[in-house]
């Protein structure tokens, strides 16, 4: 039997686009693999980030932007795809305003998880993961936006809520029990569970690397500044400061440089350490309303194939 995807592809009239939704670690790509696109070509910062052989090999950053650039080139084409993202951020949106302004059908299939689940999947058995306070982020700006995307999809989006058939259920509930507390709960809460299981940073972080003379260099240089040697990110800081100036100038900046590179990393830590208690308050603000779960309007797979079949014919 042919797919209606694959019918879609001989009719370049009617260009569209699936777009698989979901924030770090929900269960995208399971889902995708049960869905019946694989005519369409389809887009995914996987495809670099995993390909040892390619510049974008570990880097996240990179690999999604040039994603949305291979997006962008391939709507220019009005070519049908399939889109894997976490659907989130200001550039996702102003994408998504452009396909449909050039004349895209579009269907969002949303896999939504609870914030733990995504937390839990993002570290566990996996190679690559983000930041424990990018995937909290990325949990929050895509699903506060559900209404957004199902009136601007004119409907066509539907909700797969992923459980991992429960194998989580006692992470979540030691989530939820610590919610009662409020944000210092859960912040306790994740701290323990880290501790317990040593996780919580990045597969993406890259160390600065120096040869033997900048390393003595450095030692040299940078006499009585005070840093956190054993916070990775800090001593990047540091390192990055002194490098820029000695691989230009062959000399360092200067201690009050350093100590200002000190400084303007622990503001920055300060700021984003701000801005993820705020994503979490948000977060507790989300799964304990009512309005919001009355939107999470769970979808089976068979139903959401058919549904984004019957989209493409």
């Amino acid at each position: 039997m042919i797919k209606l995807s694959t019918i879609i592809l001989e009719d370049s009239s009617a260009p569209k686009a699936v777009i698989m939704a979901g924030g770090a670690g929900s269960g995208k790509t399971y889902l995708l693999n049960q869905l019946g696109l694989d005519s369409l070509e389809q887009f995914n910062p996987d495809k670099y980030v995993e390909d040892k052989d390619h510049p974008y090999y570990n880097k996240l950053g990179p690999a999604a932007n040039q994603v949305a650039k291979d997006v962008a080139a391939a709507a220019d084409k009005r070519t049908s795809l399939v889109w894997d993202t976490t659907a989130s951020g200001k550039r996702f949106e102003k994408q998504l305003e452009t396909m449909l302004g050039i004349g895209y059908d579009v269907y969002m299939v949303m896999v939504y998880a609870h914030p733990m689940i995504s937390y839990i999947a993002n570290f566990q058995g996996r190679e690559r993961n983000i930041p424990a306070d990018a995937v909290f982020s990325t949990w929050r700006n895509i699903y506060q936006k559900i209404e957004e995307y199902n009136q601007k999809l004119k409907g066509n989006l539907s909700i797969f809520v992923s459980d991992r058939g429960g194998k989580f259920n006692k992470e979540i509930e030691g989530f939820n029990k610590a919610a009662q507390k409020g944000l210092s709960g859960v912040k306790e809460f994740l701290k323990d569970y880290n501790e317990k299981n040593n996780i919580g940073g990045s597969s993406f972080f890259k160390p600065v690397e120096m040869s033997k003379e900048e390393e003595t260099e450095f030692i040299k240089h940078v006499g009585s500044v005070a840093w956190d040697k054993d916070n990775r990110s800090e001593d990047k800081a540091i390192k990055s400061a002194f490098l820029k100036a000695f691989r230009k100038n062959g000399v360092g900046p200067g201690q009050d440089k350093l100590r200002d590179a000190v400084k303007k990393y622990k503001d920055s830590s300060l700021k984003r350490s701000q801005d993820a208690d705020a994503v979490l308050d948000n977060i507790l603000d989300m799964i304990y309303n009512p309005t919001f779960q009355e939107k999470l309007k769970h979808s089976e797979v068979g139903d959401i194939d058919s549904k984004v079949q019957a989209f493409l014919a």
